[in-house]
């Protein structure tokens, strides 16, 4: 079977997480038996290097609907990684109705826009909907995103919601280092945006009163006009507590932030899936994690080996929250923490690419494209409002 993998994320081009679950998608089935994965990559927006077809070897290159007959003539199925780029999906479907349609909802834009704050570049949310319209089965990466995806009534499509996890394959098994289990500064690493709650950690250690306390925060970007007022100034206010590390890829500089922090924090009010949350068990890291999305179903099985908080939406309630369970994490001993965090990392094994890929063939071998009616007349519907929109050939995280 031959299956085409369709993004417009492929390192070095990266606007988010898809490019890592990209990567981690053509690992897992590189010398399958079953199924040859072709990456088929949508310049819409970034023109390929010259060395792609060298980095990905039989990689295909699109630059809209135009190129999509001749990219998928041979192929037995997509599996569509654009989270908008509606015309691309539509045209796939429309050219090739009896190929299968899978749309990986990396995350829901709706979603973000509700805990982002807004802006204009989720705003055009609903035209998400339409790749869902398109496609044969939509795969949603947690149980949590299966039931937001519900709520805003996208199942009303014939489209077969089904959820199958990220793979996460676990880069320290055989590595001997490990956390300094005595160490009880707190740290985020990650994005900064409003979702993520990334200040979290340092409102809840000017909450404690603990001077003693640092708070390492990696991921604060400065390069916009205006730099980060907001970063700067609570820089200004805890110069001895706050640790603040720009926004880097340097390994060395990741490598600091790993051995500096005690805890890590996984905070938010939305997060699909989460692989801050699977290096964290990785490493043996003691992590503090919200009870609510992917990093409570990737924890599920071993709730009693990490520091739980209950997040209820409302800021200061939950920096309360939060508090309390750094508390539990400064009152357990450096042994218990030890002895947590190796039991942690267990809930690993349910997410490394063999089991992962168990599902993903499942559904590629056993599922046949359905029969979706009256497609132009959908298609004409919607054209009114492509013209209102960007085409929605963005990104979003």
């Amino acid at each position: 079977m031959k299956v085409g993998l369709l993004t417009n994320e492929i390192p070095p081009i990266i606007y988010g997480g898809v490019a890592t679950w990209i990567l981690n998608f053509l690992d897992m089935f590189r010398d399958d038996e079953d199924i040859e994965i072709i990456p088929v990559f949508l310049a819409q927006l970034d023109e390929p290097p010259l060395d792609f077809p060298e980095r990905y070897p039989g990689i295909r290159i699109i630059h809209g609907p135009g190129d999509v007959e001749d990219a998928f003539a041979d192929l037995d199925a997509c599996i569509n990684n654009l989270w908008v780029a509606f015309d691309t999906t539509r045209t796939i479907k429309e050219t090739y109705p009896n190929k299968l349609m899978i749309s990986v909802c990396h995350s829901l834009i709706q979603m973000e826009h509700i805990t982002n704050m807004g802006g204009p570049i989720t705003s055009n949310y609903f035209d998400q909907e339409i790749t869902f319209q398109y496609s044969d089965i939509v795969v949603l990466i947690s149980e949590a995103e299966k039931l937001h995806y519900i709520s805003f009534g996208y199942d009303k499509y014939e489209s077969i919601p089904h959820v199958i996890y990220n793979s996460y394959q676990p880069k320290f098994d055989e590595v001997a280092w490990r956390p300094n289990y005595e160490i009880n500064d707190i740290g985020y690493i990650g994005r900064h945006v409003p979702r993520k709650r990334p200040d979290l950690p340092i409102f809840a250690v000017e909450k404690s009163g603990r001077k003693d306390i640092r708070v390492f925060n990696m991921g604060v970007d400065y390069r916009g006009e205006h730099g980060n007022p907001f970063w700067e100034e609570l820089g200004r206010k805890h110069p001895k507590q706050l640790v603040i590390i720009p926004f880097s890829s340097n390994k060395e500089t990741a490598k600091f932030y790993w051995e500096s922090i005690g805890a890590n924090s996984i905070t938010g009010i939305y997060e699909p899936f989460g692989y801050t949350m699977c290096e964290t068990l990785d490493r043996r890291v003691p992590a503090i994690v919200q009870n609510i999305d992917g990093p409570s179903e990737i924890t599920a099985n071993v709730l009693d080996s990490v520091f739980v908080y209950k997040v209820v939406e409302d800021f200061d309630k939950d920096v309360e929250n939060f508090l309390n369970a750094v508390e539990q994490f400064w009152d357990t001993s450096a042994d218990v923490r030890h002895a947590m965090a190796d039991h942690a990392r267990t809930a690993l094994d349910d997410f490394r690419p063999e089991m992962i890929k168990v599902k993903w063939k499942e559904i590629l071998l056993n599922t046949e494209a359905r029969e979706i009616k009256e497609l132009k007349s959908v298609s004409e519907k919607q054209d009114l409002q492509a013209e209102k929109t960007d085409k929605g050939y963005g990104s979003y995280g």
